[in-house]
């Protein structure tokens, strides 16, 4: 999309952003109105339709553990990193701020050790402005001729292998965007919320290959909404970015342990491949992916888009099915940074709510999201969902920076009392659905399940979220009804449509 047309769009939603009131209520009761027939998840005929539509396999024998907040994700990462022989990383937005430091010091420190490191980073989304263009032209060279950032160029000096996806192609494009984020935060006193990109690189994942006590050679799954940056590691805690000002934010990761970690392995070293432009050399594969045993008692499946490789809609597809899986009367438990869907989510959610499921969602508020717009939009979906079911569990984040939850970032997902749980990077709007790679994971384990009901009743303690009720959505006037639904209007005409406006810093 050209610079004058994303200004334009962007100039016109905050026109439209006029103030809007926040609805309240109790939280609601989600205790399940029926008896759950688990049994109804293992039906092979609902295991071969996502088989189909989702283009992936449900692995048995795995171990799976949530990962709350960055103060337990980033120390798990360090803690499979120390004695790894084998390091995979690969991240939407890296930034030179306390937490990028820490972690650049890391891979880079194992690198010189003698571990092998690979790296992959969005490079477009890892710019925040004209001094990071500075920097990233400064140290151009023959074989870089835009540079990359200071932090990167250490790694790869240390030795770690970088790949650089969604990167700058031309000196013009690079300085125009760094000019267009300084502009806009100067102007606003923070950063864009509308970027010029077509496509993102979002999937993220920290991966290990650890020796075990018998030999055994260990691979060690991270994925989750979680980048690297200090308002990510910091999630969960009081910390604050000194440089930055930055705070932590709620996140939610998952590790995986077993067979399930070959596919997600296997879908990284597509991705060396499709960025280096190079096939791996013979029998590198099997070195760098061992086939892994029993681990556990965890069934995961590992699903994942490209809007280039023609899967772009996988993630939807999964949703979908599971959503209309459930059992009528059995709850549904989503918690998404953006609450934007398509038909394809919306249409089973619809459903979902005539048959009276608890279903329960948590979004964004416009206190706590980073693209205030997107919060518009997803009031538009609860008023459908009002109008079909009163008394859904619908809510929206409030900021806690004190506790280290600012903003809401987490992707999950649960079905049932006793259905698979979803964590990755997907959320649900229509970048992720139509511009973005994506990757999540379903599990289906009882001490996951537990952990994940756990979490969730959290998230909806008095003093999170407030409830959005459909008394106070029918007393929004016809202008506020009216931005909301041009909001979720244009948000899928110009994404959905082809036009290409990335969203916001966070994703």
């Amino acid at each position: 999309m050209p610079l004058l047309r994303s200004l334009r769009l962007s100039s016109f939603l905050l026109l439209l952003g006029a103030c809007a009131g926040r609805a309240s209520g109790p939280i609601a009761d989600v205790t399940p109105a029926v008896v759950e027939d688990c049994a109804v998840w293992d039906r092979p005929r609902l295991t071969r339709r996502l088989d189909l539509l989702t283009g992936s396999v449900e692995r048995e024998g795995n171990r799976a553990e949530l990962l709350v907040d960055g103060v337990n994700a980033f120390a798990r990462r360090y803690e499979n990193s120390a004695d790894a022989e084998l390091i995979f990383v690969k991240t939407f937005i890296f930034y030179d701020d306390e937490a990028g430091r820490a972690v650049a010091r890391l891979l880079s420190e194992r690198a010189r050790a003698g571990v092998e490191v690979w790296f992959q980073y969005d490079q477009k989304g890892s710019i925040r402005g004209p001094q990071d263009v500075q920097s990233m032209l400064a140290s151009a060279d023959d074989e870089r001729l835009l540079g990359e950032p200071p932090l990167v160029r250490e790694m790869r000096e240390a030795g770690v292998h970088v790949l650089a996806s969604n990167p700058v192609r031309r000196a013009k494009g690079i300085v125009r965007w760094g000019e267009f984020v300084d502009a806009w935060t100067a102007e606003r006193d923070r950063e864009p919320p509308v970027r010029i990109l077509p496509r993102f690189d979002h999937e993220k994942y920290w991966i290990t290959l650890n020796p075990g006590p018998d030999g055994d050679r260990e691979l060690r799954v991270i994925l989750g909404g979680l980048n690297i940056a200090s308002e990510y590691a910091y999630g969960g805690t009081s910390q604050k970015d000194a440089e930055t000002g930055r705070q932590g934010w709620r996140d939610t990761d998952i590790e995986l342990r077993g067979p399930v970690t070959n596919d997600v392995v296997s879908r990284y070293l597509d991705l060396i491949e499709i960025h280096s432009g190079a096939r791996l050399p013979p029998g590198e594969r099997g070195r760098l992916n061992p086939t892994q045993g029993v681990k556990g008692e965890a069934k995961a499946r590992f699903v994942w888009n490209h809007p280039i490789l023609g899967n772009k809609r996988n993630i939807e597809r999964l949703y979908n099915e599971l959503i209309d899986a459930t059992p009528e009367g059995a709850p549904i438990r989503i918690a998404t940074a953006y609450f934007a869907p398509g038909r394809r989510i919306a249409r089973p959610l619809y459903r979902a709510a005539r048959e009276d499921h608890p279903l329960t969602i948590i979004t964004n508020s416009t206190e706590s999201v980073d693209m205030w717009f997107v919060t518009s939009a997803s009031r538009h979906e609860y008023r459908r969902l009002t109008r079909i079911n009163p008394d859904l569990g619908l809510y929206e984040w409030l900021p806690q920076p004190e506790q280290g939850w600012f903003t809401l970032h987490s992707k999950q997902a649960s079905f049932g009392s006793c259905g698979p749980v979803i964590v990755g990077s997907a959320n649900l709007d229509a970048q992720s659905s139509e511009h973005n790679s994506e990757s999540v994971v379903t599990v289906r384990d009882a001490q996951l399940r537990a952990d994940f009901d756990q979490m969730f009743a959290a998230d909806l303690a008095e003093g999170r979220v407030s409830r959005v009720d459909a008394a106070a959505l029918d007393r929004v006037g016809p202008v506020e009804r009216v931005k909301e639904l041009t909001i979720y209007t244009l948000l899928w005409y110009w994404l959905d449509g082809g036009a290409g406006a990335g969203l916001g810093r966070g994703l």
